[in-house]
């Protein structure tokens, strides 16, 4: 496809850090693979708690899956939100928004400094 999808057009910043929200990234893989898959499945739902498993397929591509949370009492629309996380867990191990992420990000995990 002869579109791009500019991301640094969209980048927020969270927390001091460039993030580009699952929205952005949904429009980016939609940009780029207008026949892609993009599965969801509540896995569990109960006790206020809500677990998505997301799988997004590119045809001839990749297949990425994430997995996503949410309680009811983190967030009111919590199973929206696992949801959400889920898909957008997927979208970056697919390389979308991967740079803007920090689920990938495991320095800041261990206290390491970023360069």
């Amino acid at each position: 496809m002869s579109t791009t999808f500019d991301a640094s057009r969209y980048l927020t910043d969270l927390g001091g850090r460039d993030y580009l929200e699952v929205k952005w990234r949904l429009l980016w893989l939609r940009t780029e693979h207008p026949e892609a898959v993009i599965e969801t499945e509540l896995t569990k739902h109960g006790g206020g708690l809500a677990l998505f498993r997301a799988r997004v397929t590119v045809p001839g591509g990749g297949v990425a899956t994430g997995w996503g949370s949410e309680t009811a009492d983190d967030f009111a629309d919590y199973i929206e939100k696992a949801e959400t996380k889920a898909l957008g867990r997927a979208l970056a191990a697919l390389g979308y928004g991967t740079q803007f992420c920090e689920d990938f990000d495991f320095s800041a995990e261990h206290g390491e400094s970023r360069s």
